[in-house]
């Protein structure tokens, strides 16, 4: 996986994540839209023999979308950790 920065101004982001498809790309785009300074987030396939995706992330002003994202990113995690602490003791 790598990450690359297309597109960046003041409320507005746009990253390639290379290697991933619409796992990575919903998740991230259904945690990023719990934000309240979200107004935007959405992905698409890069093409679908290639794999990646291109994300698009749009605040409000009041956050910044790298803030936004890796805040998402740390819910998610947060998420994967209880998940998985929640399995260990039923298994």
């Amino acid at each position: 996986m790598s990450v690359k920065i297309v597109k960046e101004s003041e409320n507005k982001l746009e990253i390639e994540i290379s290697g991933e498809d619409h796992t990575v790309g919903n998740l991230l785009r259904a945690t990023l839209l719990k934000n309240k300074h979200v107004k935007f987030a959405g992905y698409q396939i890069v093409h679908p023999l290639t794999g990646g995706i291109y994300v698009v992330i749009q605040t409000d002003g009041k956050e910044k979308p790298k803030d936004a994202l890796l805040e998402a990113i740390s819910q998610i995690e947060s998420e994967t950790k209880e998940f998985k602490d929640k399995f260990k003791k039923i298994v």
